[in-house]
């Protein structure tokens, strides 16, 4: 794999795993809504890690190139945000009753968040994806948060990038004041949306969208 071209062959089926189940996912919304409930699924978004990102990962964790399918988890991401946390978990038992996927790693940063303040569900699965020459086995890691959490994470992965993953001490510990504000936000959301039911004022009907976003098409996939 150290021709350019065996690379886009190798990556191929993640790309094809990705663009799958963008659609999946939000074909699932589209269900909720049609059915006049209301979607944990708020935003799905999808990428393919880049190959200076997969070598550079695999170079730092010591990870060997023909062990790359096997050991980089993250090579196809699936980001689905929720307006609340347990619209994540939600979405998660949406996952695991899925037939075809495989759930074998779950790292939930929400229960115990990262150092940093980081927050987010990580499930990772494998996948059977089919080709013209047959089905290639992958791994596939599907993340999902909340918008608070996705708001925090992209503000601390730009930073990552800024300073080459070293981070100022001084802006680190404002990342996780602010990690702990986000928390809270959540946590009262929660409590809002608790109240709103409470009072039998829940959207009926799936009222907060329009017809416009049951659209599914390949040219709507959103990527990260």
């Amino acid at each position: 794999m150290n021709q350019i071209s065996d690379w886009k062959s190798f990556l191929l089926p993640y790309e094809l795993a990705v663009g799958g189940f963008i659609i999946k996912l939000e074909a699932i919304k589209k269900e909720y809504i049609l059915k006049g409930e209301r979607s944990p699924i708020e935003i799905v978004s999808g990428r393919v890690k880049a190959l200076a990102s997969i070598l550079e990962k695999a170079e730092r964790l010591n990870i060997q190139i023909t062990k790359i399918p096997e050991e980089i988890f993250d090579i196809a991401g699936i980001r689905v945000t929720c307006k609340y946390i347990e619209d994540v978990y939600e979405v998660f038992e949406l996952l695991c009753s899925r037939k075809d996927v495989e759930v074998f790693l779950i790292k939930d940063y929400i229960k115990n968040p990262k150092p940093s303040g980081y927050r987010s569900l990580h499930v990772i699965a494998k996948y059977n994806v089919e080709t013209i020459e047959g089905q290639v086995p992958i791994n596939i890691e599907f993340q999902i948060r909340t918008h608070a959490m996705h708001l925090w994470a992209s503000a601390e992965h730009s930073l990552k990038y800024k300073y080459f993953r070293n981070i100022p001490e001084p802006v680190k510990e404002r990342l996780v004041k602010v990690a702990e504000v986000a928390a809270s936000l959540d946590e009262e959301m929660t409590k809002i949306k608790e109240a709103v039911e409470a009072t039998e004022v829940e959207y009926s009907r799936g009222g907060e969208y329009s017809l416009d976003d049951l659209e599914i098409f390949p040219g709507n996939i959103k990527k990260w």
